[in-house]
């Protein structure tokens, strides 16, 4: 290992410790001491790499949230269709939070009106993973698979803060158990309203003219052809 890497392993092991000590109680609460006894490591070493308390505070983030956007930035070129990557996306979003209930909790309830954050390295890598979720959306308008009349940010804005919402109400209320779950039904309620109508979606209509007659107008593949499927009566 080298010298990079240990000091980065480090790193990685006083955010860890950071992470359980602020879930546990209010930051306010929480000490430098507390942190430094369970990382193993003294007050010292940890002011090597962070300039106190909120600097590791701010830091927390952004360790968790870059390591899930290298692995969707993976896998996403392998995913065909607009829809398919919209959905890999909130299910890595849901995923995240449920393996992480630390994470999630110092986010969504301590992390997400603290003004000073906003101004954070950590805050832009989170702003970068909501960037993906953006430009999935604009794809989608460009390439017809979402209506041309969609609002992009608004849609990003419904995905986001219902993902927020649900996993709030897992860590103060204690369910849903698995928000993992919730990934089609946010998927499908949100792009409900903006999916695009396609020409070569099948389209009956059973007409019936009194008693006399019925017949079926099928539109397949652009196409309309008439189905006479009663008989006439003298």
């Amino acid at each position: 290992m080298t010298v990079r890497d240990k000091k980065d392993s480090r790193r990685n092991e006083i955010i860890d410790a950071a992470l359980q000590v602020f879930s546990r109680k209010d930051y306010q609460d929480a000490t430098i001491s507390e942190i430094t006894k369970l990382a193993g490591i003294s007050e010292a070493t940890l002011y090597e790499y962070f300039e106190g308390k909120e600097d590791l505070l701010f830091a927390i983030p952004g360790k968790i949230t870059d390591e899930s956007i290298e692995f969707v930035q993976q896998i996403l070129p392998f995913i065909r269709g607009v829809e398919g990557k919209i959905r890999a996306l909130v299910q890595k979003y849901l995923t995240v939070c449920q393996e992480n209930p630390e994470y999630t909790s110092l986010v969504m309830l301590q992390l997400k009106t603290n003004i000073k954050f906003r101004s954070t390295e950590a805050f832009e890598i989170i702003r970068k993973g909501a960037r993906i979720l953006l430009n999935c959306i604009k794809e989608g308008i460009r390439d017809g698979t979402l209506r041309s009349d969609t609002d992009p940010y608004l849609t990003r804005a419904m995905i986001l803060g219902t993902i927020e919402h649900i996993c709030t109400r897992w860590r103060l209320m204690g369910g849903p158990a698995d928000v993992s779950s919730y990934t089609d039904r946010i998927v499908d309620s949100v792009l409900h309203g903006t999916m695009a109508l396609r020409d070569d979606r099948d389209i009956s209509m059973h007409i019936r003219f009194g008693d006399e007659k019925e017949i079926t107008l099928r539109r397949d593949d652009g196409n309309t052809a008439g189905n006479d499927s009663g008989d006439h009566k003298p």
